[in-house]
């Protein structure tokens, strides 16, 4: 039975007294449980050679006040700071400590400054560390994905980033270093 006494077949947590009333709650849940299987069924699958998922971004208009939602929320800990003129973003993951959160080679959660909260923001993707950028793009496209722009080098380093489309529209960075 669910938290109020309807089978567990029909119960809806977003329908749940935590999550009444507060339309940010409510869409941050969304994303987190959808951003959750995600992860989850990735994980739990065999993945292509030479990609592994490195990670999933979010977005928010305060990024360090979200940092702190989700530290208090769910333990994740800041293990990286990109800090440019107009845009901040802090990377997290799990761990007891700091420096066991740095160590932790699982995939990590991207926070990214974005100018509204309004949800309507397609900043959240999936993240992949591919070995062979060519060769995943063309896997992309043969398997009926859409490139949004040619992969290029990220500013003056050997790291070469692309942003994707899956067939059912949703986001895919690509990164090779």
């Amino acid at each position: 039975m669910g938290q109020h006494g309807e089978p567990l077949s029909r119960y809806d947590p977003m329908r749940s007294a935590i999550f009444r009333g507060d339309e940010t709650m409510r869409a941050i849940t969304k994303n987190l449980v959808g951003l959750g299987a995600a992860l989850l069924l990735t994980a739990a699958s065999a993945h292509a050679a030479g990609a592994n998922l490195l990670g999933a971004r979010v977005g928010a208009v305060d990024v360090p006040a979200l940092a702190k939602f989700y530290e208090a929320t769910f333990g994740l800990k800041e293990v990286n700071r990109f800090q440019f003129p107009n845009m901040i973003e802090i990377l997290m993951n799990f761990g007891d400590t700091v420096d066991a959160a740095k160590k932790n080679t699982g995939p990590q959660v991207v926070i990214m400054q974005r100018k509204s909260n309004d949800g309507q923001d397609t900043m959240p993707h999936l993240i992949f560390h591919v070995t062979d950028m060519a060769k995943t793009v063309a896997a992309l496209k043969a398997a009926g994905g859409r490139m949004d722009a040619d992969p290029k080098p990220f500013e003056k380093t050997t790291t070469v980033i692309g942003m994707a489309t899956d067939p059912a529209g949703n986001k895919i960075e690509l990164i090779q270093n």
